[in-house]
């Protein structure tokens, strides 16, 4: 079965005339990890909100066409603070508050959690209270209670707003070692040099699919410099400012490889 598709849809927030998504459609493959890309209002957010079945079940607003998902579904808020439980007192029944909620055996639960701290890097962090944990410390904790849960599809909303460039890079390899185990993921994000983890990339501009395609060829597309456009990576707008010919490297290595 397909973890999800999207087939026509167009979302409404309430009290809004103009759509935050419009005839959107989406088939995402199991295992494969999709990058949504645009600029500020562009509708990668609502996309997630939408698959998460948020929108509209917790948020209202009006809801036209097919959301199909199949499995456990776990989505990841760029603000971790407004995810906290409020339930637990150190980080390891914060992660554990999922699973057990699903009602799992206890020792399920244990080794889930074990697990999902040991792949966010934040085992140290399991007698901590998460009321004293950092930005990036509270987002990869909340990221553990999400895959403490063992999701099918994995939403990730700008999830390295909180990290530093290393605690970024880590996440990103994660990504894809999720991917190799079968998980689907799906992130909206503005960190485009992150996208190489990406299989392939989804161009949203004014609620609507500008562009769906492997990621090569979405970041080198020109038009994502357009007005509304959210640019490409940092070397390929180095390039285009250049005015260097040919298409645009998006990477360094790229980059050295055109240079005579």
């Amino acid at each position: 079965m397909t973890p999800l598709a999207l087939e026509g849809v167009t979302y409404r927030y309430p009290a809004s005339a103009a759509p935050a998504l419009a005839d959107v459609s989406l088939d995402v493959r199991r295992g494969e990890v999709v990058g949504v890309i645009g600029t500020i209002g562009a509708g990668a957010s609502t996309l997630l909100l939408v698959a998460a079945w948020l929108a509209p079940r917790v948020l209202g607003g009006e809801l036209a066409g097919t959301v199909h998902r199949d499995g456990r579904s776990a989505l990841l808020l760029p603000t971790p603070w407004t995810q906290l439980s409020g339930m637990a007192f150190t980080v390891w029944d914060e992660v554990a508050f999922g699973p057990a909620n699903l009602g799992w055996p206890r020792e399920r639960i244990s080794g889930s959690v074990d697990r999902a701290l040991t792949l966010v890097d934040a085992g140290d962090l399991s007698a901590r209270d998460p009321a004293t944990l950092s930005g990036g410390e509270l987002q990869r904790v909340i990221l553990a209670g999400l895959l403490a849960m063992e999701p099918d599809l994995l939403l990730l909303d700008e999830p390295t707003a909180e990290l530093d460039p290393a605690g970024a890079q880590l996440l990103w390899q994660l990504v894809r070692r999720l991917a190799t185990e079968g998980t689907t993921v799906v992130a909206a994000t503005s960190d485009l040099d992150a996208l190489h983890a990406a299989d392939r990339v989804v161009w949203l501009a004014r609620a609507r699919v500008r562009a769906d395609g492997p990621t090569r060829e979405v970041l080198g597309d020109p038009a994502l410099w357009e007005d509304d456009g959210p640019g490409s990576t940092a070397i390929a707008g180095v390039w285009r400012r250049a005015q260097l010919s040919g298409p645009l490297p998006l990477t360094v290595a790229d980059a050295v490889a055109r240079v005579p």
